[in-house]
């Protein structure tokens, strides 16, 4: 879910509002909410790996897209002991990070455009990936990253076409020649149609810091302004991808016809 308001200040004193609401509910719980939804944000997040970060407050502010989830539960079942919320607010930090992902896909779509080749869903010759990545070396652009679209058949032959350049990691990552590529599968919540290849520097991840930490992710919780007898939780990361070398990115698609 997406912030609503109309204006971006509406939204800041809404979160510090909202914020200061929390006399009513169990300190631990939301001690334990930030911790937990931080932690899965950031162990899910692809973005410090795929592109070079920048705090920004000079974009426009509605040149930010917002990545985010605004949820409510009862006050009593939140303040409740018999109640176990972990697997919850942990699910609450792993959909921001999909969120990202899926905004980071979309951005390298629009901004790179067609693909420069095809490979077929059905006979997948994945021999064109690494051309495409030896050109990217061949011309000093320094390919370090690979998004690959997953389904059961690509991502098996895949894996076995790939299977001794495959090093598992963490990180995960394939070997091409003198190439070592950060590999990031897509998943339901991400759906890609198309293989990335590119340099992780070659894009600039602008976000706007939070305002109390100024960390990427924006948390705030308390006793709803709107609901009465329920908490309120917001958390969101506000960004804008921007592709600033065109020339380390290639972008090979899949096609349901023969190649």
């Amino acid at each position: 879910m997406t912030n609503r308001r109309s204006s971006f200040d509406e939204r800041e004193e809404y979160i510090l509002k909202l914020n200061e609401r929390t006399a009513n509910l169990e300190p631990r719980r939301v001690i334990q909410f930030r911790e937990i939804v931080r932690k899965s944000y950031e162990e899910g997040s692809i973005v410090p790996q795929t592109t070079t970060i920048v705090e920004d407050g000079i974009v426009e502010k509605h040149e930010f897209r917002s990545v985010g989830l605004r949820g409510f539960i009862k006050l009593d079942e939140f303040n409740a002991r018999d109640y176990y919320w972990s697997p919850y607010f942990s699910d609450v930090g792993r959909a921001i990070a999909r969120g990202e992902q899926r905004y980071l896909q979309q951005q390298i779509r629009e901004q790179i455009g067609p693909g420069t080749s095809q490979i077929s869903r059905s006979e997948p010759d994945f021999s064109v990936l690494n051309k495409n990545i030896e050109y990217l070396i061949r011309n000093n652009l320094n390919p370090d990253t690979i998004l690959a679209p997953i389904s059961k058949r690509i991502y098996l032959d895949f894996v076995k076409f790939y299977e001794s350049n495959i090093d598992w990691g963490p990180p995960r990552r394939l070997r091409i020649n003198d190439a070592q590529l950060k590999l990031f599968w897509s998943h339901k919540y991400a759906k890609l149609h198309s293989f990335s290849i590119f340099n992780s520097k070659a894009g600039v991840w602008h976000v706007l810091p939070s305002l109390d930490d100024r960390s990427r992710v924006t948390m705030a919780i308390g006793e709803s302004l709107e609901r009465k007898g329920y908490v309120e939780y917001w958390v969101e990361t506000l960004a804008r991808y921007e592709v600033i070398d065109k020339r380390a990115f290639r972008r090979i698609t899949l096609t349901s016809k023969a190649v």
